[in-house]
């Protein structure tokens, strides 16, 4: 085991150590004491793995409300003097629904290895779980505490700050079994003075102790460490600490509420911005090193064709550190009108529902798989980057390639498929829309949590494996590679064998 990974199991020893001091020994009456005292250690193993992938998909599915939530707010602040139409009504209370079952779902995660958070390392004879394992099931805890502040204060930034939305949310109804003053319970509670003190000293000792830099050899609990520190609640706690957000010091999970919200406000702050950035409620430390290179993104673009597949690298979101390998985004390019029309498609019923989109000013040219759904987007959205490569089929028919146009626009409206499985074709992620829409090619999968997966960088193996897709060109932190290194360096980089080139 390296030493950052002993470094990390040292922190959290701490962590167990620290929070509260209430249950400072071993309570058999408590549930999260029946699940671990007596057990095996192979057993428990078993057991928190299942729980740590259960947990994934949750948190998944925390992202995908935030997302829709975003998209809602974005659509009131156009309106604000307007009454809410009927579907955005009903919009609410379903995302209402979506939020408190949500909630409910990762309190449980959250307390359902508390006891061991709460309890010294005593090595009583009781609990046959070795240092590694209670860690491990500490920082699941610790991570789902942190992804419900996360869903708490995006509702609080987009709700807490609209009276209209704020008593709607408060009013019971009785037809999507709603009870009155929801929003006001859920505030009442992330305002506990115990669960604000729990969160903040882990976040605290997390700040002081553990490196950025680790290298886990569990993948689960490299998972964990980073939904940790890449929580907004985490980096917003952290901005304020050191002052980068405002002269005075606020602490967030001290006071987060209305008056919060109008605090920051008066600093000339704006709180989704800064905490959510323009990633539909992701965490986003910077813009990307292509973002706004209009030279980058005029040379691509004349560089593209139909049926192409674009690859990102994203290392300033949260959501790219949960992407095993180098890539963390995949997408296709749709081409335009003149070049569907010489593929004989522009006329198909399903590319005439899009024809305005693809025909306008700024060419809707590209199917991704995003959290807010499957979209059609443009070039200029899509390269808040550092890294893209373009890759191109190299064995398809004109036959192969008129059918994979239409299933690529086929997907767009399919929602965000947060259990990432590629059996199923109801939801997708954006390497799935890639499994579908190409299916004349033969596509690698793994085995990853539980599921069949398929990950950015397994399509970019086809590159240099079996070569049914080839290299055209590669943006590498910002800068164009030439085309003698830009392949071999491609490799390393999906090989995990870069370093920090």
């Amino acid at each position: 085991m390296s030493n950052v990974v002993k470094s990390v199991l040292r922190v959290l020893t701490l962590f167990l150590m620290i929070l509260p001091a209430a249950c400072q020994t071993i309570d058999l009456t408590d549930p999260c004491w029946r699940q671990v005292a007596g057990i095996a250690q192979r057993d428990f193993a078993r057991q928190l793995n299942s729980e740590i992938d259960e947990l994934q998909s949750t948190v998944e599915e925390s992202l995908v409300f935030r997302a829709e939530i975003l998209e809602l707010a974005a659509e009131l602040e156009e309106q604000k003097s307007a009454a809410l139409t009927g579907k955005q009504l009903q919009t609410l209370r379903q995302g209402t629904v979506a939020y408190l079952k949500l909630r409910q779902r990762l309190y449980a995660f959250a307390k359902r290895y508390e006891c061991l958070v709460d309890a010294e390392e005593t090595g009583d004879v009781r609990l046959a779980i070795d240092h590694h394992l209670k860690t491990k099931a500490a920082m699941m805890s610790l991570s789902a505490a942190l992804t419900l502040y996360d869903n708490y204060m995006l509702a609080i930034v987009v709700f807490e700050a609209d009276s209209r939305l704020r008593r709607l949310l408060n009013d019971p109804d009785a037809g999507f079994d709603i009870q009155a003053n929801q929003l006001d319970k859920v505030t009442e509670s992330a305002n506990s003075i115990a669960k604000r003190q729990r969160i903040r000293r882990g976040i605290a000792l997390f700040e002081r102790l553990v490196k950025a830099e680790h290298v886990v050899e569990d993948e689960r609990m490299e998972y964990l460490y980073a939904l940790i520190t890449s929580s907004p609640s985490y980096q917003f706690t952290r901005k304020v600490q050191i002052g980068e957000i405002a002269s005075r010091k606020f602490s967030f999970l001290e006071r987060v509420g209305s008056d919060f919200v109008a605090e920051m406000k008066d600093e000339g702050v704006n709180l989704l911005s800064l905490v959510f950035g323009n990633t539909v409620g992701l965490y986003e430390e910077r813009k990307g090193l292509l973002y706004n290179d209009g030279g980058a993104t005029q040379h691509i673009r004349e560089a593209l064709q139909p049926l192409d597949i674009l690859l990102e690298k994203t290392p300033f979101r949260l959501t790219d550190r949960f992407i095993p390998g180098h890539f963390g985004h995949v997408a296709i390019w749709i081409g335009n009108e003149e070049e569907l029309r010489a593929l004989g498609v522009w006329d198909h019923p399903v590319v005439v529902q899009y024809h305005d989109r693809i025909s306008s000013r700024n060419g809707h040219n590209i199917v991704e798989a995003l959290r807010p759904g499957v979209q059609l987007n443009s070039l200029e959205h899509f390269m808040n980057v550092d890294d893209v490569a373009v890759l191109r089929p190299t064995t398809l028919t004109t036959a192969q390639k008129r059918e994979a146009l239409v299933l690529a626009l086929r997907q767009i409206g399919k929602k965000y498929d947060f259990n990432f499985d590629v059996n199923t074709t109801d939801k997708i992620v954006c390497s799935e829309l890639i499994y579908i829409s190409f299916p004349t090619i033969q596509w690698p999968t793994e085995r990853t949590f539980g599921r069949h997966t398929i990950s950015p960088d397994l399509v970019a193996r086809l590159a240099f494996e079996n070569r049914q897709l080839q290299l055209m060109l590669f943006y590498r932190k910002g800068k164009l590679l030439p085309g003698h290194v830009d392949l071999r360096r491609f490799r390393k980089l999906v090989e995990g064998k870069a370093g920090e080139d």
